[in-house]
């Protein structure tokens, strides 16, 4: 959902990243899925972040990545019998990731499924990466706010994409892929107006802890694995100059894989198969 009462060129699409709430069953799903993920040291802070000064008893962030291990066929479904025309451009987008991931996509219809798609009317979410091998086979690991990135004007028997369309869909399966907000990267240093943020959000269906864990927080640099900053990363929510202090924007829209984007997922899924998998 977008945020409302800001200008329309200073709109926001929100989306709830989501880390399991079971660390131990997380780490253990990762390690399982692909030893690698193991190679972070562990580190703490506070649940709304280093700078967030309260009574909250602290917790693990990410002290391990959520990677799939390489040459994996990942089984996708869309749930509750969403019709084709509607799973085409949602498929079309996802498989842009495809070229640059040692990883296979299969939409599937029935049996057992890796990652479960559903439309909703509220926020973007995804589970990222292996954390979606936690959630049950009948709940969705990845939901879509379907009326903000479709219109429903057809056009050669295909309904038209709202500009944000392909990004929003990249983005979310960035996250599946194990990848995380790239805003929150330790080097972003964005002056968020939180005030307005904390104002605003919660009218969006964001929850203050949502703001903190999906916008505020900074990650520390030893919690995971990342690149240089990249503004122009797929996993970067636009920042409308409505929500920062001074004059500060970055704004995206109808931009999809940065060259960046595509260089880290080539390093953490590299074209070479790995002990249980082959491409």
């Amino acid at each position: 959902m977008s945020i409302p009462l800001l200008p329309e060129q200073a709109s926001m699409s929100l989306c709830c990243q989501q880390h399991a709430s079971n660390h131990q069953a997380s780490y253990e799903a990762a390690i399982k899925e692909n030893p690698a993920n193991a190679a972070i040291t562990p580190t703490y802070e506070s649940e709304y972040g280093y700078a967030h000064e309260g009574d909250r008893e602290p917790r693990m962030v990410m002290a391990f990545t959520k990677y799939w291990a390489r040459g994996r066929t990942l089984k996708i479904e869309f749930m509750n019998n969403l019709p084709d025309i509607l799973k085409h451009p949602f498929i079309e987008a996802a498989s842009l990731w495809l070229p640059y991931v040692n990883l296979k996509f299969e939409f599937v219809t029935q049996g057992p499924s890796d990652i479960r798609i559903a439309m909703n009317d509220s926020i973007h979410r995804s589970e990222v990466g292996t954390d979606a091998l936690l959630v049950p086979q009948d709940k969705p690991t990845m939901e879509f706010n379907l009326t903000q990135i479709l219109t429903n004007k057809m056009v050669n028997n295909q309904l038209v994409k709202k500009p944000d369309f392909d990004r929003t869909v990249l983005h979310e399966f960035g996250h599946m892929l194990g990848a995380v907000h790239e805003h929150q990267h330790p080097q972003s240093n964005i002056p968020w107006d939180q005030a307005k943020l904390l104002q605003l959000l919660p009218l969006a269906g964001y929850t203050e802890e949502m703001i903190h864990a999906n916008i505020l927080d900074l990650y520390e640099a030893a919690d995971y694995h990342y690149s240089a900053y990249d503004p122009d990363s797929v996993m970067h929510f636009d920042v409308p100059n409505a929500l920062t202090q001074g004059d500060f924007q970055i704004i995206n829209t109808g931009k999809t894989l940065s060259q960046k984007d595509i260089e880290f997922m080539r390093s953490v899924y590299p074209d070479r198969s790995n002990s249980r998998f082959e491409p």
